[in-house]
């Protein structure tokens, strides 16, 4: 065969439309099948199934129903096609109300769907070990000058040296630098403690050391603190004890003589007395001895840290202590039961804490916070700082005043998703801010509200790109809007404004239009029968019923119209006469009676009276003529049967 032949016949094979040889047998899915067409563009099965999914519950529903659904749906994607023709996916007024619900719904999806989880995962995690910390806290308020709070992190800082060189014990150190607050430190010894216990920032700086490391300064609301971990131990089971309590303060007689006594109860124990009995005779712990001696379930933390390790230590049930002396006098302790909680109760009850901790109630922040490290924000230090030092050596009062080298200007301090942010643009956020303040002064703190502020502006677009959830959200909010805008411009307005068809309407169903027989009633409410019988009185006397309200201050009155008397407190309208009282009867905590003003007799309504049913009769009907129109229009195509058979096939 002649070569270029060859390459002509099988370039042939690959260009002709319908050629056996390379025809596609590519069979679509049930998702991909199209049950519809609008303008020639098709509506997939997926499509319909995702939509509704989203407005049933399928286990409720039958095939019938997916069926009638699907007119529903196609209906709504003819709405959403005109939308589109419109421009109002564009439009300004329609996109302005996206944003604003996107920016109301990003804090709470961020909350709900990422920084619970997370927040209570990490809780989780570290439950799961308890940590011994000391610390050194130098009060610092939130709004301290610069020179204040570089003055407690540099003390800090050289308490840690001191500390690191062994040159003086954490706890002396402590009691030095420490703030001191009515003679007593603010820094100390905080025995062990669990996750939750603690502000956030002194927890994560805590979790993040081992035992015998020591951090650096870092910043709560409290003020700068230094931390050392002492040691960290497992959570371990719950264990509840009772102990037999013998007395060493306040009292006279000698600690060996209290020991013996404490030994003597001891060995009546290993002759197997009852623990109840030598509990009644020994115990000098009033509130126990009667209930066995039982302190309950003890945890670290609740205690002085070494009498909870000596309880830790028992781990045999009904097994007791030796014999030893603590801050609290001589005990011989009973270990009388062990729990250990499954992981689900434990998240359970961590999920409770956490609702009460400030690290999620403070929305905004922990938001802030979580979408920073997602979106990772970062200041650029060696611009900024050349930026905070150009304006602390050129300010004057005012900082719009100073003539900012351009050089300096251009130059990135922040980066967040993607988006980065200039001096300038810090510049024009600070002119604003400090112009608010009494005494205008460069504080370090702006850049952490810079910093707060650009995540702000940059959340909704990390949100949608982060989570797709929240795009289609935003997506189905924005299509929403659309199609009610179709609505409210094709159907709802035209309705209302078309009074031609709205008169021969009401002029061709006459007995739609009627009054039934209604009543006017007045309803007045007392706290006793004694304040009604006053209302009645007057009433009957001949005072006008409008005059009551000004009579009576502690009686509620209410005026209206019904048409239906069959429930309550209307049907103790049944059988008055114009211008009676009913008997009194008990109404939402309170006595009531109902005064009958007029009984009014059913008749026509006149066209103005008729006018806002009317709307609403002729609102459906004017629906179905336009959606007539558009389906003309956009060549719209169902197919009941397919979905009724892919439906089946899925339930087969």
């Amino acid at each position: 065969m002649n070569r270029s032949l060859g390459l002509s016949v099988l370039t042939a094979l690959f260009l002709v439309p319908g050629c056996a040889l390379f025809q596609s047998t590519h069979t679509p899915s049930p998702e991909e099948t199209t049950i519809g067409k609008i303008a020639g563009k098709p509506v997939t099965f997926g499509e319909l199934q995702q939509q509704f999914n989203k407005s049933h519950s399928l286990a409720s529903e039958d095939d019938q129903s997916l069926t009638e659904f699907a007119d529903l749906y196609m209906d709504y994607r003819l709405k959403l096609a005109v939308a589109q023709d419109a421009g109002y996916m564009k439009d300004p007024e329609i996109l302005a109300e996206l944003e604003q619900y996107e920016r109301q719904s990003a804090y709470p999806y961020w909350l709900e769907r990422h920084i619970r989880d997370h927040l209570l995962d990490e809780l989780d995690d570290r439950s799961r070990e308890l940590v011994h910390a000391q610390h050194i806290l130098i009060a610092v308020p939130e709004n301290a000058t610069p020179a204040d709070t570089a003055d407690a992190y540099n003390r800090l800082m050289e308490a840690r040296e001191l500390f690191m060189s062994g040159e003086k014990d954490f706890m002396t150190l402590s009691n030095e630098y420490s703030t001191h607050q009515r003679g007593q430190s603010m820094g100390g010894d905080l025995g062990f403690f669990s996750a939750g216990w603690a502000v956030k920032p002194f927890e994560d700086a805590a979790y993040a050391l081992a035992p015998g490391e020591v951090s650096k300064p870092i910043r709560t609301q409290f003020g700068y603190h230094l931390i050392h971990v002492k040691d960290r131990v497992e959570t371990g089971p719950n264990k509840r004890f009772a102990h037999i309590f013998f007395m060493t303060r306040g009292v006279s007689e000698p600690v060996d003589s209290i020991f013996a006594k404490a030994w003597k109860a001891h060995e009546e124990l290993e002759q197997d007395s009852e623990w109840f009995d030598v509990v009644e005779q020994y115990s000098q712990d009033e509130q126990s001895r009667l209930s066995g001696g039982s302190i309950g379930w003890v945890s670290y933390g609740m205690y002085e840290q070494e009498f909870t390790r000596k309880l830790m230590e028992i781990d045999e049930v009904g097994s007791y202590s030796e014999p030893f002396q603590s801050v609290y006098g001589i005990h011989i302790m009973k270990l009388d039961s062990i729990y250990q909680p499954t992981r689900e109760e434990t998240r359970e009850e961590l999920s409770q804490t956490l609702s009460q901790l400030p690290r999620l109630r403070d929305n905004e922040r922990a938001v802030l916070e979580n979408a920073g490290r997602l979106g990772q924000a970062r200041f650029h230090r060696e611009n900024l700082v050349a930026f905070e030092d150009y304006t602390r050596e050129h300010f004057r009062g005012n900082i719009a005043q100073i003539d900012y080298p351009a050089s300096l200007l251009e130059k990135t301090v922040f980066s967040f998703h993607g988006k980065t942010w200039s001096a300038s643009d810090y510049l024009e956020w600070l002119k604003p801010v400090m112009e608010e303040q009494s005494n205008p002064q460069y504080h370090h703190r702006f850049a952490g509200q810079f910093r707060d502020y650009a995540i702000d502006a940059e959340l909704v677009s990390l949100t949608r790109d982060k989570f797709p959830e929240f795009a289609d959200l935003s997506n189905d909010y924005l299509t929403g809007l659309a199609v009610f805008r179709v609505n409210e411009d094709s159907i709802w307005t035209y309705a209302q404004q078309d009074t031609a068809r709205l008169r021969a309407l009401f002029e061709a169903n006459p007995d739609d239009y009627q009054f039934d027989t209604r009543y006017r009633y007045v309803r007045f409410s007392a706290r006793a029968d004694t304040t009604l019988d006053r209302v009645r009185s007057l009433v009957d006397a001949g005072e006008p019923v409008d005059s009551i309200r000004g009579e009576f201050t502690n009686v509620v009155m209410r005026r209206d119209v019904v048409n239906r008397v069959e429930s309550e407190p209307y049907s103790m309208l049944k059988g008055l006469n114009e211008g009676e009282f009913s008997p009194y009867f008990e109404y939402r905590r309170r006595q009531t009676t109902m005064y009958l003003e007029e009984i009014m007799e059913a008749r026509p309504m006149t066209f103005e009276e008729a006018f806002n049913k009317l709307v609403t009769d002729y609102q459906i009907i004017r629906e179905k003529e336009w959606l007539e129109q558009m389906r003309r229009r956009y060549n719209v195509e169902i197919h009941p049967d397919v979905v009724q058979q892919l439906h089946q096939k899925q339930h087969d």
